[in-house]
């Protein structure tokens, strides 16, 4: 039932990009956010290049901290004009 210590926790995210990304731009972004944040971290995304929900890979939640490092790669990069993250909520609820 992910309830009480069986709860999980993730968060949403999305971006402004700085230029209308095309396929390429957009897969590029994907590709770099994977492999610099996401998999390190042991997190996984569904979603697209401007947005979606994050959670760990397997079972477990997100840490602040992750949610904080996703936030700062987002903010660094040349593409994103603008970023938000949610604050963790429920990963199945």
């Amino acid at each position: 039932m992910r309830v009480g210590e069986f709860q999980e926790m993730g968060f949403n995210f999305s971006i402004e990009p700085a230029q209308p990304l095309d396929d390429a731009a957009a897969e590029g972004l994907v590709d770099a956010f994977i492999g610099d944040v996401l998999v390190p971290r042991g997190l996984e995304f569904g979603g697209w290049a401007t947005g979606g929900f994050i959670c760990r890979a397997g079972r477990g939640s997100v840490s602040e901290e992750d949610r904080q490092a996703v936030l700062a790669w987002l903010q660094q990069r040349p593409e994103v004009a603008g970023v938000e993250v949610s604050e963790l909520v429920d990963a199945w609820h």
